[in-house]
């Protein structure tokens, strides 16, 4: 197990942290890094880093074990108690994933390294359930041995190591480590696979690590080249204003089509959608060229306008009339509305001469903005001005008493535009998701 050549690359970071449980996988890294911290120079700063999920009726146990190796070590402790949601729809191993990775990002600073104690069976393990579940290829390429985490990065050195040489070195240095009894549960799919599954594999294939290896390498280098493609198809077709142009993309054959669709949902940083999901999206482009249809997910949603499909997330629900007063120089959160702030400017804007609160849209209103000669329905001013249509009944509405000021940052209504005398608000907004 050649440690310092796995983390050669790294020694530019300003820091190091380490991922530690308590169990043997976990201990035997940090076990290893602080001898390597022992033995070489110049190397980045050691921290320790352990999640108390709170799952475990001995995870207190677990912190304290983790207090005791750590101050034996020399080594700066961070423990990091996180609350797992339990009724997600994820199951609990997810949102304990979820919860153990935020906790994670939120200490890994720009320019600092995480690293953790993933190994060959673990990337077994991960490619069989990918399989069972009916992964694509992106997922078949199983645990990444690097990628960026948050500000950060993240590093398994050990991704090529077995369990059996851990356990070797574990008892080679007398190491004492935490025995996780949920580890023998078969009811979670993983130790399913780990205690009944694969050691009858190992019986009929011994070599079945190495075999399957390489199926997670080409599958990591097929990903690569699918991903470039997608890249580059999405260059082609994407809008400027983000959406996804349907002209172009109807230029791309149907596997394009689907691969350039993830990829762009992807980059959006969504959930992505359910195969049956993607198929719907997919369908969205044959829609009548007046309509605007819309696919929803947990978290998502994607929409058509004016041959653009657009992404983003889910939007909060509108509760009834709203009307809350607005001291024009604090900065407004409404739910369902987004944020607004103004900025003190001369000669344009909002007067600042007047007390103003905002509404939501509820049907009718009209507003003559500054140089036309009449007032038109805002209806007919969204038209024109393409405002997306499920932004339209959440556009903020700014009033002096019973009369309509300005509509977000889009217009200001005659009568109430700052003069070239006269100091004036510059209105900013923007939709809080």
């Amino acid at each position: 197990m050649n440690i310092a050549a796995a983390v050669a690359a790294y020694r530019h970071c300003r820091r190091w942290w380490i991922a530690y449980s308590g169990g043997v996988d976990s201990h035997v890294l940090l076990h290893a890094l602080a001898q390597l911290r022992d033995t070489e120079k110049n190397l980045p700063p050691l921290s320790v880093i352990h999640i108390n999920h709170q799952l475990n009726p001995r995870a207190s146990d677990w912190a304290q074990h983790c207090q005791t190796v750590c101050a034996q070590l020399g080594i700066e402790l961070v423990i990091e108690t996180v609350n797992v949601v339990r009724d997600g729809g994820a199951g609990i191993e997810a949102a304990a994933r979820i919860a153990r990775y935020a906790a994670f990002e939120k200490h890994v600073l720009k320019d600092e390294l995480l690293l953790q104690a993933h190994h060959a069976d673990d990337q077994v393990e991960t490619l069989m359930l990918r399989l069972l579940r009916g992964s694509g290829v992106a997922g078949l390429a199983a645990i990444p041995p690097a990628r960026s985490l948050g500000q950060g990065e993240l590093l398994r050195p050990l991704l090529t190591v077995t369990r059996a040489e851990i356990l070797a070195y574990a008892q080679q240095h007398q190491l004492q480590w935490i025995d996780d009894d949920s580890n023998n549960d078969a009811h979670f799919d993983r130790n399913f696979l780990r205690l009944q599954v694969l050691p009858r594999i190992a019986e009929r294939w011994p070599a079945y690590r190495n075999t399957l290896a390489r199926v997670v390498e080409q599958a990591g280098e097929a990903s690569l080249l699918i991903e470039a493609l997608a890249a580059h198809d999405f260059a082609l077709a994407s809008a400027d204003d983000g959406g996804l142009n349907i002209a172009a993309y109807l230029e791309l054959s149907s596997e394009r089509r689907r691969n350039v669709l993830r990829y762009w949902l992807q980059q959006t940083r969504l959930p992505l959608p359910t195969r049956a999901q993607l198929q719907q999206i997919e369908s969205m482009v044959d829609a009548r060229i007046d309509a605007a249809p819309c696919v929803r997910w947990v978290g998502a949603e994607v929409h058509r306008f004016r041959g653009n499909l657009y992404a983003q997330p889910a939007l909060p629900p509108l509760r009834g009339d709203i009307d809350t007063e607005w001291p024009i120089g604090a900065e407004l959160a409404v739910s369902g509305l987004g944020i607004l702030t103004a900025s003190r400017t001369m000669g344009q804007g909002l007067r600042a001469d007047r007390n103003y609160h905002v509404r939501n849209r509820r049907g009718g209103e009209r507003c003559k903005p500054i140089g036309r000669a009449h007032s038109q329905t805002l209806k007919k001013l969204m038209q024109e001005r393409a405002v997306q249509p499920w932004l339209r009944d959440r556009l903020p509405l700014i009033y002096c008493g019973d009369e309509l000021a300005a509509v977000a940052n889009l217009w200001i209504c005659a009568g109430f535009a700052a003069h070239s005398d006269q100091p004036g608000w510059l209105i900013d907004w923007r939709l809080s998701l």
